[in-house]
């Protein structure tokens, strides 16, 4: 079994190049999944089904895991189980028809008038990168962009 989850981790790595902490967050949950298994039935992540999955979601909801841990769980799982199947050693995945609750969402908290103007005011125009940095900073605020979008600009076309 873990040479299993070792080749997951190396293909994650390797193949996905995923992040490491995407590679870390991965494997802590498919090891704690694995060593649940074993303490429950003496089970192998290759002969998990649907209801082991389940019952190991609802456990951790249970221990009062948040529903953004438990999520990336259930993804975590999902991955790796596509990863078996796709490599042949499964011919399904046990996590297919799996899904929980998200609960209500959040409403994303806001800035206060006071708090903005903090914000704009911590880079320094004493150089150009603070001018870029608040530059920067009062697009986003401006626009609404992400950091992402903004850096992904092409400003040749200006």
């Amino acid at each position: 079994m873990l040479d299993l989850i070792s080749a997951y981790e190396n293909y994650l790595t390797k193949v996905k190049q995923a992040s490491s902490n995407t590679v870390f967050s991965y494997m802590r949950d498919i090891r704690q999944f694995s060593e649940w298994l074993l303490v429950q039935g003496q089970l192998g992540v290759v002969d998990a089904e649907q209801l082991h999955i389940s019952r190991y979601i609802t456990h951790l909801q249970q221990e009062g895991r948040s529903g953004s841990t438990v999520s990336r769980n259930l993804a975590s799982l999902k991955n790796f189980y596509a990863y078996l199947v796709s490599s042949g050693f499964l011919e399904q995945t046990p996590v297919q028809d799996v899904h929980i609750d998200r609960g209500e969402k959040k409403l994303p908290s806001i800035l206060t008038s006071r708090e903005v103007e903090l914000l704009l005011a911590q880079p320094q125009n004493s150089d150009p990168k603070g001018c870029r940095d608040k530059a920067m900073l009062e697009v986003m605020y401006a626009t609404g962009i992400r950091v992402t979008e903004l850096i992904s600009l092409d400003l040749s076309d200006v």
